[in-house]
């Protein structure tokens, strides 16, 4: 069995109700978008010319209209990956999440890593305190849902590396020396890099 099917099996058996909601990607390429207050989707797909895209919820492909190709976490050079969306109003998430506690948007794993993601990229200000404020909102959701994996899984992650992503709008600056010092920090505490981008490239 790969490491892959091990984590999945893994997964499955120590969150309650997780196999209503983990998906199994196997394209190559292919983004993952937040939608305004319910979820994280992978994009089925997307049609440019009317600005519409696809997404697929309780096994039902549903048209969306909007589409912003900025608002995007990508993944690339993908082989399997299995995606589980975190934060939102679904009710099996509430149950995931255990109610009250805010958490990152989404978790994925391939064959090497489990990645924790967190979505900003509907901020609109680029002025020094929002944008402190954002980043380290993100941080500490994505430190409560590392802790909350930590504990579920027992520490066991049968072999995958750990990585934490924030990701910010084009608006923002690039990360500076505060934004460098964070990174540092949160390697210091969690054990996991940090990075501010939005897409993986796996392999």
């Amino acid at each position: 069995m790969s490491r892959f099917e091990r984590f999945k099996e893994h997964l499955l058996n120590s969150f309650d109700r997780l196999n209503e909601i983990l998906e199994i990607e196997l394209r190559d390429e292919f983004s993952i978008i937040d939608i305004e207050d319910k979820r994280s989707f992978i994009v089925v797909d997307k049609n440019l010319d009317d600005n519409t895209f696809i997404i697929c919820h309780n096994g039902i492909n549903i048209i969306q209209t909007n589409f912003d190709i900025t608002k995007l976490f990508n993944i690339k050079n993908a082989q399997t990956v299995g995606f589980v969306p975190i934060d939102g109003t679904d009710a099996c998430l509430m149950q995931l999440l255990e109610i009250g506690e805010k958490r990152c948007d989404f978790v994925f794993f391939d064959e090497n890593n489990l990645c924790f993601v967190e979505l900003k990229l509907n901020a609109t200000s680029i002025k020094p305190r929002s944008m402190r404020v954002n980043r380290t909102n993100a941080i500490e959701q994505l430190k409560k849902t590392i802790a909350l994996f930590d504990r579920m899984l027992g520490g066991n992650y049968e072999g995958l590396g750990r990585e934490a992503y924030v990701c910010t709008p084009k608006v923002y600056p690039p990360i500076k020396a505060s934004g460098q010092n964070l990174a540092q920090r949160f390697l210091e505490e969690v054990g996991i890099k940090l990075f501010e981008k939005n897409e993986k490239s796996c392999g």
